[in-house]
């Protein structure tokens, strides 16, 4: 815990009622105190007087263990004063005084809720420093919130790079005076969690702006779940290789890197398009399951077939696709060799109930910069003109 100055200053950031007090034997003197504290003087807010308060402070004065203690006044029933005492300072406290007026109540209610939600709930003062957080912090991080209280993220040691990212957070939003949102991620008592911080600017009556407000929720579970549905918006499900969506938006992306790059490290990517021949035979005569079987065993050739940065797809029923990156013509050409054989050698061993043979076509030598589109065509025509020769040779 700060200084007693330190304290002061913090609640006088955050626009509140406080003071600074110490013993003076059987009697307690205010030694400082904040502006609002001196604002309040109006007896028709019920305000006691500060002779009343004084006269209840040494009963209500916190015990030996440091804990806070609250005074209640008699004749002001909607005023409520909480002292806390000061570890580097024994014999002195720090008072926040509280109107409940109808408005106060209001927002004593408002405090009761952000006290039990699940989400972190924090109020900050433009150093970043924290004038409240809500218990949920505890429950996601171990750490009390009086730990927090008076200290930045920085001070308290959180990783660096969430500490710059949260910092710049809410400097955007100190300067535009507008909420900003960010994804973020904060260690937990259960490892590193994904939250979705929206920090929002709260203005006096006089329109300064002097802290923020920020709320913290755990959108873990629910990025998991965008990234599966991603996952299987793109996958095909029999065989667990990229479907034709998936696999466009791959290639898609490799033709940027490519293109990015120029003449000068640019990845040229080639394809290979691959069709089973007499696919519909073989499910006539072994059924349905058993060609799914032959799929399954294909997409594994693939699958073990392609290099690291290589990738694979099924595009149609018994159509598939392989993009392979950095390959020139020779190499290509290889890699097609080496699948059509070991698909040729396809067996029970293999999961597959008969023999399989493909037609393939690909775009070695293919200038780069192509789109997608003309990839895919230059590829499939060069497979149909393969399946083609193939039936010529009948």
């Amino acid at each position: 815990m700060g200084s007693g100055e330190q304290w002061l200053n913090w609640l006088a950031g955050g626009n509140v009622a406080g003071f600074l007090c110490r013993r003076d034997g059987a009697d307690v003197v205010i030694v400082d105190r904040t502006p609002m504290f001196e604002a309040m003087t109006d007896p028709g807010a019920g305000w006691p007087g500060e002779v009343a308060l004084l006269a209840g402070l040494a009963a209500a004065w916190p015990a030996a263990d440091g804990s806070p203690s609250v005074l209640h006044v008699d004749d002001a029933p909607d005023w409520t004063c909480v002292l806390q005492p000061l570890d580097r300072e024994p014999g002195r406290c720090v008072g926040i005084v509280r109107g409940t007026s109808e408005r106060q109540r209001y927002n004593d209610g408002f405090h009761s809720i952000v006290e039990a939600l699940p989400d972190i709930v924090a109020r900050l003062d433009r150093n970043h420093r924290h004038l409240y957080i809500n218990p949920a912090i505890e429950q996601m991080t171990g750490l009390s919130p009086q730990a927090f209280i008076g200290k930045s993220k920085r001070e308290i040691g959180l990783p660096p790079e969430l500490v710059a990212q949260w910092e710049s957070l809410v400097d955007r939003v100190l300067d535009s005076r507008a909420p900003a949102e960010e994804v973020h991620e904060l260690p937990t008592v259960g490892g590193s969690r994904q939250f979705l911080t929206r920090v929002v600017p709260e203005f006096r009556s006089d329109g300064e702006l002097l802290t923020v407000l920020s709320t913290s929720h755990d959108i873990t579970e629910l990025t998991s779940l965008q990234r599966q549905l991603a996952v299987l918006a793109s996958t095909d499900p029999l065989t667990s290789l990229l479907n034709r969506r998936g696999f466009s938006e791959r290639l898609e992306s490799e033709l940027s890197r490519a293109r990015l790059g120029g003449d000068h490290g640019g990845r040229h990517v080639n394809l290979l398009m691959l069709d089973v021949n007499n696919f519909k035979a073989i499910n006539d005569k072994h059924g349905h399951m058993a060609g799914d079987r032959v799929l399954v065993a294909i997409a594994e050739v693939l699958r073990h077939a392609a290099g690291a940065d290589d990738f694979a797809a099924r595009i149609g029923g018994d159509e598939f696709c392989v993009g392979l990156v950095d390959s020139d013509g020779d190499s290509v050409r290889a890699v097609a060799e080496r699948i059509r054989r070991r698909i040729g050698d396809l067996g029970a061993d293999d999961g597959c109930p008969c023999a399989v043979s493909v037609s393939v076509g690909l775009t070695a030598d293919i200038e780069a910069g192509r789109s997608v589109s003309d990839l895919m065509a230059a590829a499939d025509q060069s497979m149909y003109a393969e399946k083609s020769a193939r039936r010529d040779q009948r």
